[in-house]
This record gives structure tokens, C-alpha cells and sequence, in this order.
């Protein structure tokens, strides 16, 4: 796209986020802790709806991200092709995530989905601020591809991150795929989360619906 068509196609969204918008959504996400530089609150189904409309252009993504709004952040994640999206924009894009509905997203829709994801989702578990949460998303996408090497590598570092409340979310949502596609590499896995399943909520929450899925898995 030209950057006169990258101009035009920004106004369109502008005007369809105006109209969309949703001030009790955006107060409600600023009550609970998810900031951003402007939040127009238009929720996910809107955005999807929006994103149908707009070109599928690596340029389009990039400005819509760079405005750095929670809905173009989010759209931007909608339509960016794969192809031509390179290990420093990976980069350079998992060091802006503001907090980890963006996170999420991204390594759903994105991230997961570029060819070098999983050896990139190995150097993020060292990594600061948002990139070891991305690292355990992307890592849940992939584990049905993963050889067990890399499998156990992810659980043991889920166990050793277990006690740092930010990244929990993330870890839980790792787990589930890893009991769904990696039963076989569980045997240990019960014992050693029952080990720590007292130390907080968020453990016993963990230890409990590990319990269940590898009951039913």
C-alpha cells in the first residue's frame, strides 16, 4: 500500500472506532489495571468485524500499531501477514506490548504463527517485562509440534516461574495445552505442582485443573 492509501484507510478506522466506541468497556479495563495510551473500549467482536473490512497489508499493521490505541494495537494484530514480517520487528513489536491483553493477542494471532516463533518463544523465557508471557503463550500454541526436548524444556521453566504472580496467567494457559498434547511427559508433572499447590491461590488453582484434565485428557 502507498502511504496515501496506509492515510485513508487509518481515517476509516478512526471513524468506525468512534462510532463503535464504548466509554463503560474502557472504564472498566482502567478500574482493573489495563492502561493504555487511548482506550476507546470497542470490544473484541466489534474488532474482528472491523478487521474483515480492512486490507490484510504489512504497512496498514505497522501504522496501526505505531498509533499505540489499545483497538489499533489489537487490529493491527488482526491483519499483519506473516510473510515478509521479520525477527527484528518480532522484536522490536514484543518490547512495545503495553500489558497482556496485547500480549495474548499476539501471540495468538501473530506471533504463534511466524516460521522462527518457537525458537524465538526459547530466548523470550529469559527475557523482561512481557516477553517470557509471551514466550509460554506462543510455547501453548505449538506444544502439539514440539519434540519433547523442547516440551519438558517449557514445563520445567513453567515450574521454576511458578512463584511470580505475573506470569501465572500465562503458565496456566501453557499447561493446558501441555496435558492435551503432552500427556506422556506428565508423570512427574502432578507431583511437582502438589509440591508447591499451598503456596498461594494461584498454585492451588493450577494444581487443581491439572488434576482434572489429566483425569479426562
Amino acid at each position: 500500500m502507498t502511504k496515501e492509501e496506509v492515510e485513508q484507510e487509518i481515517r476509516n478506522v478512526r471513524r468506525q472506532l468512534v462510532r463503535s466506541m464504548n466509554g463503560v468497556v474502557a472504564h472498566r479495563m482502567l478500574q482493573s489495571g489495563v492502561s493504555y495510551k487511548k482506550n476507546y473500549g470497542v470490544e473484541l467482536p466489534r474488532l474482528s468485524q472491523i478487521a474483515t473490512t480492512l486490507p490484510h497489508d504489512v504497512q496498514l499493521a505497522k501504522a496501526l500499531w505505531q498509533l499505540s490505541i489499545r483497538e489499533t494495537m489489537l487490529l493491527s494484530l488482526m491483519i499483519c501477514p506473516i510473510e515478509n514480517f521479520s525477527i527484528d520487528e518480532f522484536r522490536t513489536w514484543i518490547k512495545q506490548i503495553p500489558n497482556y491483553e496485547i500480549a495474548e493477542l499476539a501471540s495468538q494471532k501473530l506471533f504463534s504463527r511466524l516460521p522462527f516463533a518457537l525458537e524465538q518463544a526459547l530466548l523470550l523465557l529469559e527475557g523482561e517485562a512481557f516477553e517470557p508471557i509471551c514466550a509460554f503463550l506462543i510455547a501453548s500454541k505449538k506444544t502439539s509440534e514440539m519434540s519433547d526436548d523442547i516440551a519438558n524444556l517449557f514445563k520445567n521453566k513453567a515450574l521454576e516461574f511458578l512463584r511470580i504472580p505475573d506470569l501465572f496467567s500465562a503458565i496456566l494457559v501453557f499447561f493446558r495445552s501441555f496435558v492435551q498434547h503432552k500427556k506422556s511427559l506428565c508423570t512427574d508433572l502432578l507431583v511437582r505442582i502438589e509440591s508447591v499447590k499451598d503456596s498461594s491461590p494461584r498454585a492451588t488453582l493450577l494444581y487443581e485443573e491439572v488434576k482434572t484434565q489429566l483425569k479426562y485428557s
